[in-house]
């Protein structure tokens, strides 16, 4: 049996003396995909903050694989840079020093399978909540983090955007992936449900 990415145990976080975050107990293995299901207010977004390590006023033992210091975090309302879809989904890869001709062509391919290609050249200033989303989870994939925590990536998303985040994700085969979402994610995810 392989060794955990991440293993939490009596995880509590607490905000002016109320819980907000409960968790007796979680772990993530290399390549996995998890979905944490909870109603709002469940502690699902706490829990990603803390295992990205954006949360330190906690309790509770958390033991990280040292792998995991290559993680994304993709927000509910992802931020996008100035520029067009095209640059922001290469940002990580402008970042990793990869040539102007091989990013183009990579982040294309990503934006082909999100169905958003033909937005590559439009600011992002004049996406929807939608498209901006599918851009931020382009933008997280083609670096192939070892871990890539994704906060409702289904949210304001049709059938078929849907279906295209799916199988992007799916051919992440390297990366462990969780998804926190109040209902189930799509079953094509093929993910191990933990409720929260």
């Amino acid at each position: 049996m392989t060794s955990p990415l991440l293993q939490i145990n009596h995880l509590k976080v607490n905000r002016q003396d109320t819980i907000i975050c409960n968790v007796e107990e979680f772990e993530i293995q290399p390549r996995e995909r998890v979905a944490v299901i909870g109603p709002n207010g469940s502690g699902k977004t706490t829990l990603l903050r803390v295992i990205a390590q954006l949360e330190s006023s906690y309790s509770g033992d958390i033991l990280i694989d040292p792998a995991l210091s290559q993680s994304i975090y993709v927000h509910q309302t992802p931020v996008m840079f100035r520029g067009t879809v095209l640059f922001n989904a290469s940002y990580g890869l402008i970042c990793q020093g990869v040539p102007p001709q091989d990013r183009e062509t990579v982040a294309m391919t990503a934006l082909e399978t999100l169905g958003i290609a033909s937005l590559a050249h439009r600011s992002c200033r004049q996406l929807s909540g939608g498209e901006k989303r599918r851009v931020a989870i382009a933008r997280a994939a083609i670096v192939k983090p070892a871990l890539l925590l994704l906060d409702e990536p289904f949210a304001d998303i049709d059938q078929t955007g849907s279906d295209a985040i799916c199988e992007l994700l799916f051919s992440l085969t390297e990366t462990a992936i969780v998804v926190a979402s109040p209902q189930p994610v799509p079953h094509q995810l093929d993910c191990r449900k933990f409720e929260i």
